[in-house]
């Protein structure tokens, strides 16, 4: 999938699962999300991050997500970089529901055991998958009507400091930008940086 469709199928289901994805509500609150608006579950799965590397996982069957077993026990009292990880982690498994779920099914994958093993049989396409899941997490937590604005204000600030776009090959203030922007969103300052440079607002040179 193209970068534009996949921006596309993310406004989309912004817009079928209004309030709770309202631009206006950033950081998502995704657990909510998934339990209120979507009606799935979400379950207890001990070792799924030092297993496979992520915080939440879908469930073959699409009823639901895994959730990392430490994690699902301190939802409420995780860190704020725990918390931002699971946000990222359920809005990448959110990418498989919304971008691929009719894929999946063709393939009449309907459990967690048969989807290690289509993904495992066809690395070519999960790679493309992870690729157009990672991108579709990216924009529905950063909605560009949101970081836009913020990233302009930011510029004409930089602008009077540091000279018309003088700035824009200082890495020092690009990571200060994006450590600062992480705070808005509930997100790594890598993600930020990231959707600064695939939006093409702050491209990265390096």
């Amino acid at each position: 999938m193209t970068y534009t469709s996949i921006w596309q199928r993310v406004e989309e289901f912004r817009t079928e699962h209004t309030p709770l994805l309202n631009a206006d509500k950033i950081p998502l609150d995704l657990l909510k999300f998934v339990e209120l608006d979507l009606s799935l579950d979400l379950v207890r799965f001990d070792g799924l991050a030092d297993e496979f590397s992520a915080d939440a996982a879908l469930l073959g069957d699409f009823s639901g997500f895994y959730i990392d077993g430490y994690i699902f026990d301190r939802i409420d009292t995780a860190s704020h970089s725990q918390q931002n990880r699971l946000r990222f982690s359920l809005a990448h498994e959110l990418g498989y529901y919304v971008l691929h779920k009719v894929r999946y099914e063709s393939e009449n994958i309907a459990d967690f055991d048969s989807l290690k093993e289509w993904l495992n049989y066809h690395s070519g396409d999960k790679d493309e998958i992870e690729r157009d899941a990672n991108e579709f997490a990216g924009r529905l937590l950063v909605p560009i009507e949101v970081l836009e604005p913020l990233f302009e204000k930011l510029a004409v600030a930089f602008d009077a400091l540091h000279g018309l776009h003088g700035w824009k090959n200082r890495q020092d203030l690009r990571k200060q930008t994006c450590e600062h922007l992480s705070q808005k969103f509930g997100l790594h300052p890598e993600g930020i940086s990231t959707r600064l440079h695939r939006e093409g607002l702050w491209p990265n040179i390096y």
